[in-house]
């Protein structure tokens, strides 16, 4: 469980994430919104690689603090930058990345084929297309099985086939217990197969809730 409570983020006097209350439960859950409405900022703050102005978040009870290098560990991000290595084959990234997170090199070889890169395993990243990039970064994010999985626009630049790809990948990764926050522009692809949706618009949570239920929370009114 990700839980979020009265985060705030500020840059300068534009306000990101507006003391917004959220609980992600285990499982796959789309966050939707348009540009500007703060999914960006909310999944980097989740990944710990951005510090709130204020409010915290916490995993299974667990503050997220920067410093706290065991939760980091169990996340795995994947933002609008690919995070590869340019001069290192897509095989040796991912195998780099595992070890960093103290995961069997080995596991690059799953996370490929899951990602359908396997044949791409020995080019350099920087000579990859930006949806091959897009492919190989979610890769990069799964390889050490993380226990949350947060994606911010994993379909960009992507067809259908390698769009479904990805939604296979996501779906084989999520076990019970596990939580996936994905960000998306292609709300049909994500509501085709999560099990819950967040809407956010200017920095606030405007709906949260699970597919399905009989009504979702309406946590703030449009």
């Amino acid at each position: 469980m990700i839980s979020v409570a009265s985060l705030t983020v500020a840059f300068g006097r534009t306000i990101a994430l507006d003391g917004i209350d959220l609980d992600v439960p285990p499982g796959i859950t789309g966050l939707f919104g348009q540009n500007g409405s703060g999914k960006s900022t909310l999944l980097r703050v989740i990944a710990g690689l951005q510090r709130p102005t204020a409010g915290t978040v916490s995993m299974d009870g667990r503050p997220m603090t920067l410093r706290d290098e065991a939760l980091r560990r169990r996340i795995g991000y994947s933002g609008h930058a690919s995070g590869l290595y340019p001069h290192l084959t897509v095989a040796e990234n991912l195998e780099l990345f595992a070890e960093l997170y103290g995961a069997p090199a080995a596991r690059a070889g799953d996370a490929l084929l899951a990602v359908g890169l396997s044949g791409r395993a020995a080019t350099y990243a920087g000579e990859l297309s930006a949806g091959l990039k897009r492919r190989a970064s979610v890769a990069r994010a799964m390889v050490h099985d993380p226990d949350v999985l947060l994606l911010d626009e994993p379909y960009a630049n992507l067809d259908d086939d390698a769009s479904e790809m990805i939604s296979a990948a996501v779906q084989e990764w999520c076990e019970p217990g596990k939580v996936a926050l994905i960000a998306t522009h292609g709300a049909k692809k994500v509501k085709a197969y999560a099990d819950g949706g967040i809407i956010l618009r200017d920095g606030i949570v405007v709906v949260a809730g699970r597919y399905g239920a009989p009504e979702r929370s309406r946590v703030r009114p449009s």
